[in-house]
């Protein structure tokens, strides 16, 4: 499955971004309460992406399958907005936020995934590693509502 994803790069920064769409087959209030739940990305979200998640405070460790482990500071969770804001803070790059948006409208429920960050070099990596992680969010929010029902 290929989702929609857009890229692009500031040179004068180096500093790239990576949006991927994700259309959701839940309604927005389930799919928003999965994304606000912060400390279970690993077990509601992006489960085998994410092993392991600690909390701290206003912030969680994130434990990949990999091995990889990053801090992020969470900046923001507007439940009005239903929107996710959060920064690595402790990780492999020297810049990154993220920010994930559940929005609905005529054509359904989509939840809206940016993550910025530098070096711009990591860019194939990081988009990669989205679309991989994109993929499962659909399949893992999809199928939580589908059992729920």
């Amino acid at each position: 499955m290929a989702l929609p994803m857009q890229t692009r790069t500031d040179e004068e920064t180096s500093i790239s971004a990576v949006t991927v769409d994700i259309p959701i087959d839940a309604s927005a209030e389930f799919t928003w309460d999965v994304i606000r739940d912060i400390y279970a990305v690993n077990t509601r979200l992006i489960p085998g992406f994410a092993v392991a998640v600690e909390k701290g405070p206003n912030s969680r460790i994130v434990t990949f399958v990999d091995g990889m482990k990053v801090t992020e500071r969470i900046v923001e969770v507007d439940d009005d907005a239903r929107r996710m804001v959060y920064q690595v803070i402790d990780g492999p790059v020297t810049h990154h936020q993220g920010s994930q948006v559940v929005r609905e409208d005529d054509a359904g429920v989509h939840l809206v995934w940016t993550t910025e960050f530098a070096p711009a070099s990591l860019l194939d990596l990081t988009s990669r590693s989205m679309e991989v992680a994109a993929e499962l969010m659909k399949t893992t929010i999809d199928t939580a509502y589908a059992n729920q029902r």
